[in-house]
């Protein structure tokens, strides 16, 4: 009768495994299923962004977007810049900081970023961050 008891532990765990994998296929397919947003200039706005009014399931919370008088913005490390642009195929982020007036070369950035910012413990960048001073 042991044997009984191994092939109903193999077929619990087996169901188990199969629906933890069904759960988190249905999730990655709705963060994906996830309609476009805009806001402003910034048009396309998916996985793995979102807006912060988009469905709880749509992207990443840690790269949560505002939408503020038509101007997307994003919040990294308690300071506020604006996004200029966003390359799904290259991984790039085009950031300005709000401090940074056009055409105004006296102007001072409010706040500082550096790529060890976002990269980790092994220096592998998971997003470029270009500087932006004449494309505003």
């Amino acid at each position: 009768m042991w044997w009984v008891r191994v092939i109903l532990l193999f077929l619990f765990l087996f169901m188990f495994l199969l629906q933890q994998g069904s759960s988190s296929s249905l999730s990655i397919e709705q963060e994906h299923s996830c309609p476009p947003s805009s806001c402003g200039k910034i048009s396309n706005i998916t996985y793995p962004f979102r807006l912060k009014n988009d469905p709880i399931h749509c992207g990443n919370r840690s790269y949560e977007l505002s939408c503020e008088n038509n101007v997307t913005t994003i919040n990294l490390y308690s300071a506020k810049y604006n996004v200029k642009s966003i390359n799904y195929n290259n991984f790039t982020i085009r950031l300005v900081d709000p401090g940074i007036q056009q055409d105004n070369c006296s102007s001072f950035p409010r706040n500082y970023l550096s790529t060890s910012d976002f990269c980790d413990s092994i220096r592998q960048c998971t997003m470029k961050i270009a500087a932006i001073h004449s494309q505003l």
